[in-house]
């Protein structure tokens, strides 16, 4: 029920029209005819919205620095390393050479220096072993371990560190670095 207002301020009581619905069988031809038509409008109304949802998820994750892609525009991957890497290592670097159709450049340096290289985004990646708790770890993202060398608090772990918030490029890698990684729960 519901009230209503008449001009004198007076409310009187007045019940609403039942609500039926027809079932198709029951329409006429122009009432089933405008029900279908609202349908396929909304169906439309939907699909637009979810195609519209899908160009705008084109490039997720995103690369805030383009790093990615400015690895397959020059085709290089700028490589970091302190110490010759382990077989993992040089396997982790032809299954990223394969991905993204560029070459490793490798240049030599300490772990302290590459890492503020790669920071600035002077380097793309850089393979170093690093302890199990690294300070590290805050400052760059580090891939699962491809390789475990010693055993309890002494053992290095060696990784791949990339540069924070480079989404796309860090899954790059980290899905390569479990593919060529020894360390089991690491796979």
């Amino acid at each position: 029920m519901w009230v209503e207002h008449n001009l004198r301020g007076r409310s009187a009581e007045r019940k609403e029209p039942p609500k039926t619905t027809k079932r198709f069988s029951q329409m006429s031809y122009d009432e089933a005819t405008n029900r279908g038509r609202e349908w396929r409008t909304a169906r439309l109304a939907l699909a637009a919205l979810f195609m519209f949802q899908l160009i705008a998820c084109d490039r997720f994750p995103q690369d805030p620095e383009n790093t990615l892609d400015r690895i397959g525009e020059r085709h290089v991957v700028r490589v970091g390393v302190e110490q010759p890497i382990p077989p993992e290592g040089s396997n982790l670097l032809a299954q990223i050479e394969q991905a993204t159709g560029a070459r490793a450049v490798i240049s030599r340096g300490g772990v302290e220096p590459l890492l503020a290289k790669l920071d600035k985004g002077a380097i793309d990646l850089v393979i170093a072993p690093f302890g199990k708790e690294t300070p590290w770890a805050a400052e760059a993202a580090l891939s699962p371990p491809i390789r475990v060398d010693g055993r309890g608090k002494d053992a290095t772990e060696w990784r791949a560190a990339m540069r924070s918030g480079e989404n796309r490029w860090i899954m790059l890698v980290e899905i390569n670095a479990r593919r060529v990684s020894s360390v089991p729960e690491a796979s």
